[in-house]
């Protein structure tokens, strides 16, 4: 299960958007090991540094059948 909310439309222009989801315990775990064994001091950080290393990889979704 994946929910991901983007709250940018309204917000001032000094405030950055702002993201929320939910993911499943055992990715979050695998966040977290990434997180600590990488040395990143909130998971924020991380998940920003994993967003921006994959879609520098230019990747293309599989098309479903």
């Amino acid at each position: 299960m994946f929910y991901c909310f983007i709250l940018s439309e309204e917000m001032p222009p000094s405030e950055k958007p702002y993201l929320n989801f939910v993911i499943e315990p055992e990715l979050l775990k695998r966040l977290d090991d990434f997180r600590f064994k990488q040395r990143f001091a909130t998971r924020a950080a991380a998940i920003k540094w994993l967003l921006d290393w994959a879609l520098s990889q230019k990747p293309v979704p599989e098309k479903e059948a």
